[in-house]
């Protein structure tokens, strides 16, 4: 199944957006994007596709999303799925350099918002205790004030509080029971994660990886693949391409200069890679996107971006 690259566009001074959306049965497909997702279901049934995993999706539900992971919301035919969406980048939350506090914010989301496996049944206490903080948060954000930036911060920091709090209960409770290895190796990779992510743009090795958390390239190695579905390298490239697709599309920079910023230092193996991932080059993607006249951005990502069906699933 072919995976696109959803591209919404964030402020970069503060990278939140909180919107309503609706999903049909018919015209959605996969895709990933370089941001975390809240997805809250509140009218309509369906299901939640994450590659090949699938959840019920019904009203109250709530669903978590990482910045690298296909998925989409399909609605029971012929209905539509009402979708309340919580988008950030996580830099929002855990800059690079932050306090190690602030990165256990994001816990949640790695490798699909374990132990949560992606969805929080509305029934559920974690549902039920998010949802009004979320419904909160978007009334705050349809005031459009901007004094209410700290107000945002300070909600959405509440919302991802209250899932970090109850990620760790059924941690514990798992750990009662005889944590399972998946959940071990879960915890052990957070850690690599993090420090993938604040440091991806530079000249990134396993080694210097493996150095940094004190544990064997061969287990970092090994725990990657067991835990991401997707091994080292091509989480670095993903995460790198996302950025590079991000620049090209925000920013003046050379494609040169955007290689370079996102760590490649060989341009000729940036195109390469970029044209395996994209089917395009970086100059006709930064064309196709940013096509004068062209305004209708749900349907420009439903069309344009089938060129990127090559983009791997972490499934």
């Amino acid at each position: 199944m072919t995976v696109f690259f959803w591209k919404h566009d964030l402020d970069p001074t503060f990278p939140l957006s909180v919107l309503d959306y609706e999903t049909a049965d018919t015209e959605e497909r996969l895709h990933w994007h370089d941001y975390l997702e809240v997805a809250v279901c509140l009218e309509g049934r369906g299901r939640f596709l994450f590659g090949r995993r699938s959840f019920p999706a019904e009203p109250g539900d709530i669903f978590l999303v990482d910045n690298a992971e296909p998925h989409v919301g399909i609605a029971e035919a012929p209905g539509r799925l009402r979708l309340l969406l919580t988008l950030f980048r996580p830099e929002l939350i855990a800059a690079p350099g932050c306090r190690t506090f602030d990165t256990d914010y994001l816990a949640p989301f790695w490798c699909g918002g374990r132990p949560f496996a992606n969805r929080l049944p509305a029934g559920e206490a974690a549902a039920s205790e998010l949802r009004p903080v979320l419904l909160e948060l978007k009334a705050i954000w349809d005031r459009e004030e901007p004094g209410d930036r700290h107000l945002l911060d300070a909600n959405l920091r509440r919302a991802l509080a209250i899932l970090v709090r109850h990620s760790r209960a059924a941690e514990t409770e798992a750990e009662a029971d005889g944590a399972s290895v998946e959940d071990v190796r879960h915890e052990q990779v957070l850690p690599v994660l993090s420090y993938v992510d604040q440091h991806f743009r530079e000249s990134l090795t396993l080694e210097q990886v493996s150095e940094h958390v004190h544990v064997s390239p061969s287990r970092v190695r090994h725990l990657f693949k067991d835990v991401t579905s997707v091994g080292f390298k091509e989480y670095v490239t993903n995460l790198r391409l996302s950025e590079a697709k991000r620049l090209l599309l925000t920013s003046d920079s050379s494609v040169r200069e955007v290689a370079y910023t996102v760590g490649y230092t060989n341009l000729h193996q940036f195109y390469k890679v970029f044209q395996r991932y994209a089917s395009m080059s970086p100059a006709d993607y930064r064309r196709y996107y940013t096509r004068p006249g062209d305004t209708d951005v749900r349907l420009r990502q439903a069309t344009a971006l089938r060129a990127e069906g090559r983009a791997q699933a972490a499934c």
